[in-house]
């Protein structure tokens, strides 16, 4: 038993290394790291359903999110989004009033 307690502790510190390693390589993976895409705000309407806006590239995309579906609501260029954000603002606003409406029910 004494002589096998290196080879335990050797394998036990390798298996740590390998965890080590795949965690560093996959956290280096994430879709924020790569910016081709970014999440600027999401709004919940209940248990997996929401409204995202997202920069992707050089557009912004309003989606909406759901348990099974994603769909594209609007696209815009982001140039244009300064212009939109103020609407998409008041619209949020009115959905989060109705979603405490119903709640309320």
């Amino acid at each position: 038993m004494i002589e096998e307690l290196p080879k335990i502790v050797l394998s036990l510190v390798f298996v740590l290394g390998v965890i080590l390693l795949a965690a560093r390589v996959m956290k280096g993976r994430g879709v924020e790291q790569s910016g081709v895409l970014k999440v600027l705000g999401y709004l919940s309407l209940g248990p997996r359903r929401g409204i995202a806006v997202i920069k992707a590239g050089g557009e912004v995309l309003l989606v909406g999110v759901t348990q099974n579906d994603l769909k594209l609501l609007k696209a815009f260029p982001e140039d244009a989004f300064e212009g939109e954000l103020k609407t998409i603002k008041d619209n949020i606003q009115q959905i989060k009033g109705l979603k405490r409406m119903l709640a309320n029910r």
